[in-house]
């Protein structure tokens, strides 16, 4: 039973807690565990019916639905919003300059934030409704009683607000709210389908018995979770991995179907939709060649696996603080500063999008620049502008492979039987047409017996003779890369590279980042300020009174990351010859004896042949980074490696995505706690870790009473039920409001013919209210009311030991004993807590544990034989300090 305590500090300075401790500890418990009262059983069934069975098959399905539905809502609103703004903005910096530009971009970004975020800064019951809410999703799956977050209110203002959160411009992303739009919808669902009694009679079945109505909610809202991610992804796999690896604390593998269903549900309602409501989509170009990588990659993988997790713990470091000013200063209880602060940041945000393409010429859009280095794997919009058709070719192994062949422009050289023979009946009278088949004649090309049907690129032999022709010395093609490569020139042959990343949506930003066979479509200086720029404005804009999400936005800058280090490391390549490669080429047989390696007319290193085809991809880098940066701040790897593999469509990537991962978690977890772990902290929320958290500056050696809340136990007396409910509840009432709430339960007792109450059971709180209400506390109903199986332990057992228990157990509360069996305190989650162990621990005690902690150390340096199992107590239990024995009572286990 909880116990009022001081306020939180840290005079040890190692051990972390929440923000808030007196909030910490307002925040009840949910029930996980088994109940065992008869009461709660007798109208249930030994096993869950086939009625029972076909609805927990079925509303995974409608969760899925329900989630994917409201996906695409927000996918298609904050891709039409977004759209619309980013237009409007390019086309006045066309039409009337910067000036014009900026002003569209600040007034549309804070009027959609403040839209946005009106509900947050300026509601009552959804104020807490900003940022993702993944740490509240996560608190609750730990077992934190945060339901009050999960309803029909909280889940419109995400799915209202985070349309127009990424709409607006803002750095931010919709995935997770979209995973609490999701988790949201299986809270609700679950209260008004699973615990609905009536639907039970429907369905002509019960439901199982000791399963509490929490264990449903904690379920089905993982089941929500994991479909917003395959909403929002097309991820299925990922949204299960999610649940699994970092969101549930008390995951239950008889779960993962169920979990995997209504991802595949919300998956199917997007294919259906024409991925319209697929919010984040990121297919790469994949085929051959494509996602190859050089021998020596490997070691860029683990390059970039530690910068990103030397940048995913700055981030973090960032984020977190920026939060706890914002916590102290800018809270729900200041509605104005939180309007204020997002237009702030909406005028902030604003004037670096708008203003850095200012510092940047435009760029020729043409295959000299665009295509140098490439390795040929174009998407199909730019290849289909560099050729002239296909053929079918055999290859040496006898297998048919599709080779294209090259528009004149390319190369500045053509294969034409019908105009090149012109061009060399001319070369006499003319000195244009000369000039055109010069190049032929001079290299490997006039062995051939065709070699008349090779020349420069000219359309007509009029136009030659006016001298509008290309050789390979002056070739190139103009390329249009579309809307989302934009030019602020209203040119069709130039674009602004920093346009392409800050004046487009952030989403059509990271596929930029990812794209293939463009190796300098994005230049070194924009990438390099636009990464700075974003990454300050992610780690500040994250948590603002606005539904917003920051996987997104991690991607860009973990994109940013490698795709900078793909360039350095060609440059590095260039310079010391290392991209030779034994690719075939793309082209047509009539078509190689353009390049050197036939003794054509071509350099070395020329645009698209098998020479450049051994470069590092910074598109396949690029996805590397997205990754690495998101494990170095998140600190997941299954999750995050299976999310980047399915999001591409590029199975091949999971190496190098997933070995770049893993460092950067490492060197992460080297610094700091992971982002969404951190944030609980911020938020305040009582969060049990799966394991006891030793290295946090806490002696070894703990045992449970050095963590027990000083006050005794409120007990039920069986023998005098009556007098001992009244006296019970009375000193309930006579808490503190805030304290009243978390004492849920009472040790049961009986008292013994040697005149000892010990205890025998455990009843809730709101049994015994019924009872009084009802006029009938007799023995016999408090007992049938009551959990007669209750998990005790004494106060000597190992700390380690009782947490272990408490978590495996998903118990609530957990009763400590005397020798003789009679209470001696109750624990709570909250008892378990570092901080809270921190606080209680004596200085004494600490010193004591310390030093016989030294001793051991010490002991086993000296000792020359390997270590000795511990001397078992006659008793069963480890033998600890002073020769006691402790172990679970006998008679309860």
């Amino acid at each position: 039973m909880p116990s009022e305590e001081g306020q939180h500090h840290h005079h040890h300075g190692h051990v972390h807690g929440p923000l808030f401790p007196e909030k910490a500890k307002q925040v009840s418990s949910l029930c996980f565990e088994p109940v065992f009262n008869d009461k709660f059983n007798e109208g249930r069934a030994t096993e869950a019916g086939c009625g029972f069975r076909f609805m927990a098959f079925v509303l995974p399905l409608l969760i899925g639905l329900a989630t994917a539905g409201a996906a695409v809502v927000v996918g298609l609103v904050s891709e039409k919003l977004g759209d619309f703004r980013t237009n409007l903005v390019q086309k006045l910096i066309v039409e009337q300059g910067f000036g014009a530009g900026w002003l569209a971009e600040a007034g549309l970004m804070t009027v959609m934030a403040l839209v946005g975020g009106f509900f947050v800064y300026a509601g009552d019951s959804t104020k807490t409704a900003g940022s993702s809410g993944i740490p509240q999703l996560i608190g609750l799956l730990n077992g934190c009683d945060l339901t009050g977050q999960f309803k029909w209110t909280h889940l419109l203002v995400k799915w209202f607000g985070v349309s127009l959160a990424v709409a607006s411009g803002l750095a931010v992303g919709p995935e997770g709210p979209m995973i609490f739009v999701g988790s949201a919808m299986g809270f609700v669902l679950s209260e008004k389908i699973a615990l609905n009694k009536n639907i039970w009679k429907c369905v002509g079945s019960k439901p199982p018995r000791t399963v509490t109505d929490d264990v449903y909610v904690r379920d089905y809202t993982s089941i929500g979770a994991a479909c917003g991610i395959a909403a929002a992804f097309r991820a299925p796999i990922a949204g299960t991995l999610f649940i699994v690896e970092e969101a549930a604390s008390h995951f239950k593998k008889d779960m993962l179907s169920s979990i995997f269903m209504g991802g595949l549900a919300s998956l199917e309602v997007i294919l259906l939709t024409g991925g319209a409501g697929a919010v984040l989509e990121y297919k790469v170009q994949t085929g051959e060649g494509c996602s190859s990588t050089p021998w020596w990659s490997f070691f860029f993988c683990v390059i970039i696996g530690v910068v990103c997790g030397l940048a995913g713990a700055f981030f973090n470091l960032v984020n977190v603080q920026i939060m706890t000013l914002r916590a102290h200063h800018c809270g729900p209880k200041y509605p104005g500063r939180r309007a204020l602060e997002l237009v702030v940041l909406c005028l902030l945000s604003s004037t670096a999008w708008v203003c850095a393409p200012m510092m940047f010429s435009e760029q020729p859009a043409t295959s000299q620049s665009v295509f140098a280095q490439s390795d040929g794997c174009l998407k199909d919009n730019y290849k289909n502008q560099i050729i002239t058709g296909s053929v079918i070719e055999r290859g040496s192994d006898g297998a048919y492979l599709q080779k294209f062949m090259p528009a004149p422009c390319l190369y500045g050289i053509q294969y034409n039987p019908d105009l090149c023979p012109q061009a060399f009946e001319a070369k006499s009278s003319s000195s244009y047409a000369e000039a055109c088949v010069s190049f032929v004649e001079a290299s490997g090309i006039r062995e051939r017996s065709d070699y008349q049907n090779y020349c420069c690129n000219f359309n007509s032999i009029a136009e030659l003779m006016k001298g509008n022709f290309q050789d390979p010395d002056h070739a190139t093609c103009v390329v249009d890369l579309g809307e989302s490569v934009p030019s602020l020139k209203d040119s069709e042959s130039t674009y602004n590279s920093m346009a392409a990343l800050s004046i487009v949506p952030f989403k059509t930003a990271c596929q930029n980042l990812f794209a293939r066979g463009v190796p300098h479509l994005l230049s070194w200086g924009s990438m390099l300020l636009f990464l700075v720029l974003f990454f300050m404005a992610a780690a500040i804009t994250a948590g603002s009174a606005i539904p917003s999400g920051l996987l997104m936005p991690q991607m860009v800058i973990g994109g940013l990351i490698g795709r900078l280090g793909a360039l350095l490391v060609i440059e590095m390549q260039k310079n010391m010859n290392l991209s030779q490669s034994e690719g075939t080429s793309m082209w047509a047989s009539q078509f190689l004896p353009f390049f050197s390696a036939a003794g054509g007319p071509l350099p070395a290193q020329a645009l698209l042949s098998p020479d450049t085809a051994g470069y590092l991809d910074p598109g396949i880098a690029a996805i590397v980074g997205a990754a690495a940066f998101l494990g170095g701040s998140g600190r997941v790897t299954l999750f995050t490696t299976v999310m980047m593999v399915e999001i591409t469509g590029d199975p091949i990537m999971i190496f190098p995505v997933g070995f770049a991962t893993i460092f950067a978690v490492i060197v992460g977890n080297k610094l700091n706690h992971g982002l969404y772990h951190a944030l609980i902290d911020v938020q305040s929320a009582p969060y049990l870790p799966d394991t006891w958290e030793s290295q946090q500056g806490l002696p070894p050696g703990l045992t449970v009473d050095d963590m027990v809340p000083p006050n005794d136990p409120i007990v039920v007396d069986a023998s005098h039920a009556a007098q001992s409910i009244k006296e019970a509840l009375d000193k309930v009432k006579a808490m503190p409001g805030e304290i009243q709430k978390l004492v849920t339960h009472f040790p049961l007792v009986q008292e013994t013919e040697q005149k000892v109450k010990v205890v025998v059971g455990m009843v809730a709180k709101s049994e015994l209210l019924e009872l009084v209400h009802a006029d009938a506390c007799t023995t016999e109903n408090v007992k049938r009311v009551a959990d007669m199986h209750p998990l005790t332990v004494r106060k000597e057992f190992p700390l380690q030991m009782a947490y272990q228990l408490f978590k495996s157990m998903d118990m609530k509360n957990l009763v400590v004993v005397n020798d003789d069996h009679s209470p001696y305190r109750v624990m709570t989650r909250f008892a378990f807590l570092a901080w809270v162990v921190d606080q209680r621990l004596p200085a004494q005690r600490r010193r004591e544990l310390q030093e016989l902690e030294n001793t051991r150390v010490t002991m086993r340096r000296r000792s020359s034989l390997s270590s000795t199992p511990g001397n078992i107590s006659p008793s069963g239990g480890v033998s600890l300090t002073g020769g006691q024995s402790t172990q679970i009572a006998p008679s309860n286990v």
